[in-house]
């Protein structure tokens, strides 16, 4: 079982000897993002050529357009932070 290792600026994934470094977690969300819309479309497309799953084809479809969507939500949540700053610290800066 990969030992998964989840700090502030990457992810960290150990399976035996190796170990595999992801910087921000977003990243691997969006690849896999991708990777789903490039399935869901291609299965899409596969299920269009028959008259009898064309009613499937249409909800992957669907489906992939959805996962579209959420690309830039995903590139919205990546880019942004949320920090709690004080006004009496000398590092405050409005």
């Amino acid at each position: 079982m990969p030992k998964i290792t989840d700090e502030e600026e990457y992810l960290s994934i150990q399976a035996g000897r190796f170990r595999i470094f992801f910087n921000k977690r977003y990243r691997v969300i969006t690849v896999l993002n991708d990777l789903l819309i490039g399935v869901l479309f291609l299965t899409g497309s596969c299920l269009n050529f028959f008259s009898i799953t064309e009613t499937y084809a249409n909800v992957f479809y669907l489906l992939g357009s959805l996962f579209l969507v959420g690309r830039p939500v995903l590139r919205l949540m990546h880019n942004t932070s949320l920090r709690k700053e004080m006004k009496d610290k000398d590092t405050y800066t409005p």
